[in-house]
């Protein structure tokens, strides 16, 4: 499925925005990413500069010199000498050249994202890495699986806490799981969603309190947690496994539509929440709504990782039952609108 991609437009004008907007949705036919517009440029996979401007052409040169995982694309009519992996939109905006673009954008993040993921992997398992604070209340790590246990597992089974992670680099993240809310200043979101595929042997973990916690965050600004944890948990379940805590011999249910406007969804993620309205087993899912069992598994550990499950060892209502009962309660209700035909009622 298409993987939904944020670009954020610094510098351009009112007009050209809009124009912008509307030409992404012509992106919806992309079987590789789906480009929507953002206001926040920390969540955005391209970042599209004016560098006709004064400003927009020193902001790019910056950019260029941190090195991060977001797409630069630079919006202009001259043909300076921009820098290796720069792209070059040409003026005035138009389809054809804006797609094809976006194209090469969403290859050349992609493709960052899978190296930053297969780093974080051949890390795993450094022992020298594993660094946690003795002097600070408890968080719950312990597991049985032998499979490392990853960041963003950490977050969910530690909930209505307030979570400091520092990667390698001491770059920092406060997760605000309680309000769904998190605040750095040295990482980008793709670079969050990295750490949190990573092993928990690659970060420190620190819960703080609420006191130290706004003396920490007062000068970072407050993101909402839900979109990057849902983007996290799908990222990670590629493989098919659930997430530690699931079992494929459980039945789950929603105890909460999922935002999926906010979230980004398709078809598919579509019928499967319509499907977890009433308990039912995984395997059930994939073979009602015809999906691979690895879609479901990826639906099914994104929803837990927002708290949007119940689940338990043995369906509520066997599914047998479930679907005999229909049939006999519709028959039941057409023998009741007749007999009140016939009567006049």
């Amino acid at each position: 499925m298409p993987r939904k991609l944020y670009i954020f437009a610094s510098h351009l004008s009112h007009s050209n925005i809009l124009t912008l907007k509307v030409l992404l949705k012509s992106t919806k036919a992309d079987k590789m990413a789906v480009w929507e517009y953002t206001n926040n440029s920390t969540e955005a996979a391209a970042i599209l500069i004016d560098t006709d401007s004064k400003e927009g052409a020193l902001q790019l040169k910056e950019l260029g010199r941190k090195k991060n995982h977001q797409v630069l694309i630079a919006f202009s009519n001259r043909a300076p000498d921009f820098p290796e992996g720069i792209l070059v939109l040409p003026r005035p905006l138009r389809s054809a050249e804006l797609c094809p673009l976006l194209q090469q954008a969403s290859r050349n993040f992609l493709n960052s994202q899978q190296i930053i993921l297969q780093y974080q992997q051949d890390t795993d398992l450094s022992p020298s890495l594993q660094q946690y604070p003795t002097d600070q209340k408890a968080i719950e790590i312990t597991n049985v699986s032998t499979r490392p246990r990853r960041v963003l597992e950490i977050l969910y089974s530690n909930r209505n806490k307030i979570l400091k992670i520092t990667d390698r680099s001491m770059r920092a993240v406060f997760f605000d799981t309680e309000k769904h809310h998190y605040y750095t200043s040295d990482l980008v979101r793709i670079e969050i969603e990295a750490l949190l595929a990573s092993s928990i042997e690659n970060v420190q973990l620190e819960e703080i309190d609420r006191k130290q916690f706004k003396i920490e965050t007062q000068s970072l600004k407050m993101q909402d947690l839900d979109p990057l944890l849902w983007t996290a948990a799908l990222g990670i379940s590629t493989d098919g496994q659930l997430f530690h805590g699931l079992s494929f011999i459980e039945s789950y249910r929603l105890n909460r539509w999922p935002d999926l406007r906010k979230l980004g969804s398709n078809a598919l993620h579509l019928k499967f929440a319509a499907l977890l309205r009433q308990e039912c087993t995984i395997s059930y899912m994939a073979d009602v709504a015809k999906a691979e069992l690895d879609e479901v598994v990826s639906f099914i550990n994104a929803c837990y990782s927002l708290s949007y499950l119940e689940h338990q060892e043995q369906p509520l209502v066997p599914l047998q039952t479930r679907a005999q009962k229909t049939p006999a309660s519709a028959d039941k209700i057409s023998l009741l609108s007749r007999i009140r035909r016939r009567l006049g009622i």
